[in-house]
């Protein structure tokens, strides 16, 4: 999880989230390329493939591989046709024993068990009621109570409003249905007995509680003639876990009776309980899925199929599946994938992002770390819009790994988020719109046949070639005729020719490392801006400018020649603050400048939101660091 860092938003961030991937600048995250782009083939989603782990009789499959890495250029997914998403589930034999949950433990009075419990919170019939001395019948109605029972309940358990008796006894009815202990009835499916509970649990708070205990009922002491009853009754048991919290009177009780079952590796539904366990505390930390679940979700989840094999693709075009289960959530899948590129540190993780990039959207946002992965997919599904997840870098706040050896999988990634950057000029600057440096000229050459050879390529680069492996704005310096980048790139050619694309694309990203706007994200912004003419007074104006944010700062640039104009390191940034005029436009306000001496710089742009949590994850991540190195 990302945590905030201090600093002030006018705003609140439930506006629509925008984010740069057109208008001919980058961003670093290789998404440049891509505003009106799909997919290049493939199924966003496939299958259901495995089911929880410790069932009895039920392996668990590894995760497939995807697509190859992809070329030098991420703007391959251009004119490609987005795949709608829909995926299929696969029918799997399940193999279930009897569950024999009569563990004395179970009923037993200890101090956060269901029984005890039950005496401080159940309902207590009048009989009871008018006799509080007979503690030892009281114990005994409450035993009753948090036992297995096949038969409908005549009130519920816990003391709820008289308007909410109804759905609670309609939700014991629908687990007893869900289990097999009622006869099934024709209009009332296992899917839809499911998405009663749910649709109730997601209404009425105060019923959340009341479904726990009853779940937590059925799995103690189940004696049912259905040998799937506690198996099933286990698995709607997770399946809400993974949906919804429970209150903090219940939740030690709740723990403790999914401890004890998870723990007693005897028990052959432990597996199961173990999934519960886990899909409460993720809940309790990320806040629970915000949307009901898809048909084909709860169907799988029912037939014990708890993973579903999710595609997300990576800059370049090449893919990963990561089996995705339904309490998995943003950050998990970029813990795992950065586990691909070799990136182990959490720090550094939190470099990574993950975007939801739909059809026809402009722009969009990277996902929040604890937004869950199906909560997203369903909606998208449901309303038809074809979509795909990509996975990249957004911060460069870290140097480039060299120690241990990168994996080509990392070089893979950052080689395609940043090559549209290089090739569209953006981390070229032009000193007053003249010629770079002989360094850069030299560089530029050694990378146009880096290019050349990262494209597996093995004849020597000719003119024809050599323009489209040269940043655009190279290519209209009056200081360097076409022949002459003809002669460069052949003499830099020999010394790469010999080498694999991988060893070349790690090349590229150590040359371009050395540059002053390496890793940086830019934004097309509008701002304010005095000409500085002596002859005249400084008549202020709105001037379109690039905004790039790297590990330097916030720097402004001239959108022609890329060189800095103004530039703040992020120990001068203050704060920011999201403003939408009447008339619909966004500003970004940012504060800048030290104790003594502060300004509000005022941009107009669509990005505001991207660009504010850059700036936060920057400062966080600094702060951080400089904590680490105190300590």
């Amino acid at each position: 999880e990302f945590e905030d860092m201090h600093i002030e938003h006018g705003l609140s961030e439930s506006s629509p989230p925008p984010m740069g991937v057109g208008g001919g600048y980058g961003n670093g995250t290789g998404l440049g390329a891509m505003k009106h782009s799909g997919s290049n083939g493939g199924p966003l989603h496939s299958p259901y493939g495995e089911r929880s782990a410790g069932e009895a009789g039920v392996g668990r499959s590894g995760s497939g591989g995807g697509g190859g890495g992809g070329g030098m250029i991420v703007a391959n997914h251009k004119n490609s046709t987005m795949s709608n998403g829909n995926g299929n589930y696969n029918d799997m034999h399940i193999v279930t024993h009897h569950q024999d949950d009569s563990s004395p433990t179970q009923t037993s009075l200890t101090k956060h068990s269901l029984l005890q419990f039950a005496m401080q919170h159940f309902r207590t019939d009048e009989e009871f009621k008018s006799n509080r001395a007979d503690k030892r019948a009281m114990r005994n109605q409450h035993a009753d109570l948090v036992k297995w029972q096949g038969y409908p309940l005549r009130a519920p358990l816990l003391r709820l409003p008289a308007d909410l008796t109804p759905l609670a006894l309609e939700c014991f009815d629908c687990v007893l249905r869900y289990c097999g202990d009622l006869a099934v009835d024709p209009e009332l499916s296992e899917v839809k007995c499911v998405y009663t509970v749910l649709m109730h649990c997601h209404k009425h708070l105060t019923l959340r509680d009341e479904v726990y205990c009853q779940l937590m009922k059925q799995t103690t002491a189940n004696r049912s003639a259905c040998p799937d009853s506690a198996q099933r009754a286990w698995r709607l048991l997770s399946i809400l876990a993974a949906y919804f919290g429970c209150s903090d009177a219940l939740r030690p009780y709740l723990i403790e009776h999914l401890t004890s079952a998870a723990s007693d590796r005897r028990r052959p539904c432990h597996g199961t309980a173990a999934v519960c366990l886990t899909n409460l505390r993720k809940t309790a930390r990320c806040g629970g899925r915000k949307n009901v679940p898809s048909v084909e979700e709860v169907t799988a989840v029912s037939a014990g199929r708890s993973a579903r094999r999710q595609i997300y693709r990576l800059p370049g075009g090449a893919e990963r599946i990561v089996n995705t289960r339904c309490s998995t959530v943003v950050g998990d899948v970029i813990a795992e994938l950065c586990s691909l590129l070799g990136i182990e540190s959490p720090a550094e993780q939190q470099e990574f992002s993950l975007y939801c990039i739909v059809q026809g959207d402009a722009f969009t946002m990277p996902l929040a770390a604890d937004e869950y992965i199906l909560d997203v997919t369903t909606e998208l599904l449901k309303s038809g819009q074809p979509f795909y997840l990509i996975f990249c870098r957004s911060v460069w706040h870290f140097a480039l790994k060299r120690d241990p050896a990168p994996t080509p999988l990392y070089i893979e990634v950052l080689f395609n988020q940043v090559a549209p950057d290089y090739l569209e000029g953006l981390l070229l600057e032009l000193p007053n719109g003249g010629a770079p440096s002989p360094d850069y000229v030299r560089d530029m050459a050694r990378i146009a046949a880096i290019l050349h050879r990262a494209a597996d390529l093995n004849h020597l680069p000719a003119m024809k070639e050599i323009k489209f492996l040269l940043p655009k704005p190279a290519l209209s310096l009056r200081e360097l005729r076409p022949a002459q980048w003809v002669a460069l790139v052949q003499s830099a050619w020999p010394s790469v020719a010999g080498l694999s694309p991988i060893q070349v694309k790690a090349q590229f990203l150590n040359v371009l490392s050395s540059w002053p706007l390496f890793g940086s994200s830019f934004f097309a912004v509008k701002r304010v801006w005095a000409d500085e003419n002596p002859m005249e007074e400084p008549s202020p104006m709105w001037r379109e400018l690039i905004l790039a944010l790297n590990r330097r700062g916030v720097l402004f640039l001239d959108p022609n020649t890329h060189e800095t104009m103004q530039h703040w390191p992020f120990n001068e940034v203050i704060s920011t603050r999201k403003v939408r005029s009447e008339d619909g436009a966004l500003f970004l306000d940012m504060k800048v400048g030290n104790l003594l001496q502060q300004r509000v710089i005022r941009v107009q742009t669509e990005q505001a939101h991207e660009i504010s949590r850059l700036v936060r994850q920057y400062i966080t991540m600094a702060q951080a660091q400089q904590r680490d190195r105190r300590e």
